[in-house]
């Protein structure tokens, strides 16, 4: 039955997706930019923003999970595995990256696995951490 939740999460995951990608085309925001003058693209900046906001929620989940002692394997597989599975995007940033590559612009390429990945590492610890703090602050 766990592919069930799994299926579920990641319809939610996978919708919540693509209200990202459609905010940032409307509003054209872009994170890189401040980053690096040219923009990369308003489908590259929409996976970086999924991926942070991914790492980050997966570890307030798994660290709020661990501090309360929450050993529901259902609710775990509903939001780890198929909401934030269907969420981010990795696969995305491999073909992105890929695109970039093939054009000619080595720097952007570097720049946006460099985002992603050392970005992604330090939003999910310090989203854990943080779960972790509350949670035992509000433990008493």
């Amino acid at each position: 039955m766990g592919w069930l939740w799994a299926a579920f999460g990641g319809a939610v995951g996978a919708s919540l997706r693509w209200g990202v990608y459609q905010w940032v085309q409307r509003t054209g925001i872009s994170p890189v930019e401040t980053v690096a003058p040219a923009s990369i693209s308003p489908t590259a900046t929409g996976t970086l923003l999924v991926n942070w906001i991914g790492s980050l929620l997966i570890g307030l989940i798994v660290g709020f999970l661990e501090a309360k002692s929450i050993d529901d394997e259902r609710l775990r597989i509903f939001l780890v595995v198929g909401v934030l599975g269907g969420f981010t995007t990795m696969s995305a940033l491999g073909l992105e990256g890929w695109q970039l590559l093939r054009e000619g612009h080595t720097l952007k390429t570097l720049l946006l696995v460099f985002l992603q990945c050392v970005g992604c590492v330090l939003l999910a610890g310090g989203g854990w951490t943080l779960a972790r703090n509350l949670a035992g602050s509000t433990a008493s």
